[in-house]
């Protein structure tokens, strides 16, 4: 299983590598909107989202709307080489810095905050399938994070169409997403996700 999920893992960075910045801008454009136009965001008051690298989805409207509509807005920050916690921002160009791992996160003297009032994650990753699971960089950040929110969290997954496979080897501990969206389709895994896009 470990190697079928670093042949994945490998090709579709590879393929996300190769986007050329016009089609991210384009692509995450769209999926932004689709989801922030969604009921689920709408009626979210504590969202989660995160720093785009490696032409990832792009976040910043997610973002900039939750703020301008007076949501809470969190990001990731790195506590060690298991675990992370989730941090509310105001302004993302003051409030981050560049983490342990190169990645900007928020600044050190921001208190975390409480997972439990989380309830809606915007869950990056490099692959998923129909069924929901997801295939990440391999750490285990977020499915260990996951495990500490509470069971009616909606996990939303923006992905480009063509990081939507058919199959992808999971384990026990692999936490699928409740929602896909890409550019083209909205993906319902969990049917408590079916009343409320």
């Amino acid at each position: 299983m470990l190697d079928q999920k670093k042949e994945i893992r490998e090709a579709l960075l590879n393929r996300r590598k190769n986007l050329d910045p016009d089609s991210v801008l384009e692509l995450s454009g769209i999926i932004q909107r689709r989801i922030i136009e969604s009921r689920i965001f709408m009626e979210s008051s504590v969202i989660m989202a995160y720093i785009p690298i490696k032409n990832e989805v792009r976040t910043e409207l997610i973002m900039n709307t939750g703020l301008s509509s007076g949501k809470t807005v969190l990001l990731p920050r790195v506590i060690d080489a298991e675990r992370m916690e989730a941090v509310p921002v105001k302004n993302p160009d003051s409030d981050l810095r560049k983490g342990s791992m190169g990645i900007m996160e928020p600044h050190p003297s921001i208190p975390a905050f409480d997972p439990l009032s989380i309830d809606l994650v915007i869950l990056p990753g490099v692959a998923f399938d129909r069924k929901g699971r997801r295939l990440g960089f391999g750490a285990g950040y977020y499915d260990r994070f996951i495990t500490r929110l509470r069971k009616d969290c909606v996990l939303l997954a923006p992905a480009y169409g063509f990081q939507v496979l058919d199959h992808i080897p999971a384990d026990d501990y692999d936490k699928p997403a409740d929602l896909i969206v890409t550019e083209m389709e909205t993906i319902h895994v969990s049917p408590k996700c079916r009343f409320i896009w």
